[in-house]
């Protein structure tokens, strides 16, 4: 095929199923899906198809609130997760929300070829319904359609707990509401609600500062190790760690170069980590609670080995500029208690906006 020219895709020959096969054995990057529908049974879905040779997959779909999609999104993208966690654990899976979505995309790799088609994620879509598309590998095409799907992003890259904790919400208004199939009319935005970075009680947030490796394990500027993902999350020691809330702010900092990493919004209460989990990582014995934190300085993070904003060289350029104001909210003027392992250490106000200016000076 010219790069050029377009080939027709339609189920009333070859279905769009076995094109998508047919990506498959030539895809080893990325293979992302665009559709607003997805399967009822996705698991035994999924199980159609081969990831075998893909290092990640990346889902754009729907999550509309007051929308019927409110009870079964959740467990149709909790599903989505479980098949690749159970099935391909070295597979890395991402899931974004666009709420205005109608369009069906199918991409392979970063670009290599596209299906633009009528036909959704789902068996019906994809092999039963007459549906046409067409197949293009015209690059500068592609490379338009993504950046494009990219920018109308709502809400990017949800979390296994942002998705566990909105089928939680379904099935409560499952229960709550037993007859809402008869007369589906959903009035919640669950969505907003595991995603939202505001305290909905938290009117005032706090700061902290908070280390991230240990003596064992230190994380050094050679590592090189990569901190700008959007989601990322914060493990505490075995004491419960409440006096973090959503919507407070916490400064990462390593331990063992003595930088700053990234800083977040808190978008999530604390949360225990699962027996399975602590088997699977000994780390979380050590460190069994964790908050998910939303990161506000992604490009820092991707490069905070380079930019070495060293925190005891902070401290004292603060105590140049403003003299009489503590570090810590306890009335501190160091940050002692970070050398003798605390988990996380209240800084006020003022330190903690004198280090996100630094931060963000270094990526403006």
């Amino acid at each position: 095929m010219n790069k050029n020219n377009a080939v027709l895709i339609s189920n009333v020959r070859e279905t769009h199923k076995q094109a998508i096969h047919d990506f498959l054995k030539t895809c080893t990057q990325r293979f992302l899906i665009v559709s607003p529908y997805l399967s009822k049974d996705m698991e035994a879905f999924l199980s159609d198809f081969d990831f075998s040779t893909i290092d990640k997959v990346e889902l754009i779909t729907t999550f509309k609130p007051k929308d019927p999609e409110q009870i079964t999104k959740p467990f149709q993208l909790r599903d989505f997760i479980n098949h690749f966690k159970n099935n391909y654990p070295k597979l890395k899976y991402k899931i974004h929300i666009n709420n205005s979505l109608h369009g069906k995309i199918y991409i392979s790799n970063y670009g290599d070829q596209m299906i633009l088609t009528s036909a959704n994620f789902t068996r019906k879509g994809l092999s039963e319904n007459h549906e046409w598309g067409l197949l293009t590998k015209d690059r500068n095409v592609i490379e338009e359609t993504l950046e494009q799907l990219y920018q109308t992003i709502d809400a990017e890259d949800l979390t296994e707990n942002q998705i566990q904790k909105a089928c939680m919400f379904a099935e409560k208004y499952l229960k709550d509401n037993p007859d809402w199939a008869k007369v589906p009319s959903i009035h919640s935005d669950i969505l907003e609600s595991v995603y939202s970075s505001q305290g909905e009680h938290n009117q005032n947030p706090q700061y902290f500062l908070k280390p991230i490796g240990h003596r064992e394990k230190p994380i050094t500027f050679e590592t090189m190790k990569d901190f700008s993902g959007i989601h990322q999350k914060l493990h505490f020691s075995k004491k419960y760690p409440k006096g973090v809330k959503k919507g407070d702010i916490i400064i990462t900092t390593a331990i063992g170069a003595g930088s700053i990493l990234s800083y977040f919004q808190v978008i999530s209460g604390v949360t225990p980590v699962s027996d399975l989990e602590k088997l699977e990582n000994s780390d979380y014995e050590r460190w069994p609670f964790f908050v998910e934190g939303r990161n506000l300085s992604q490009s820092f993070g991707e490069k905070w080995f380079e930019h070495k904003l060293q925190r005891e060289e902070l401290v004292k350029d603060f105590k140049q500029k403003m003299p009489n104001i503590p570090i810590t909210s306890a009335g501190g003027f160091s940050l002692g208690s970070l050398a003798y392992g605390s988990d996380k250490l209240k800084i006020t106000k003022e330190f903690a906006e004198f280090l996100i200016s630094r931060i963000d000076e270094k990526t403006t």
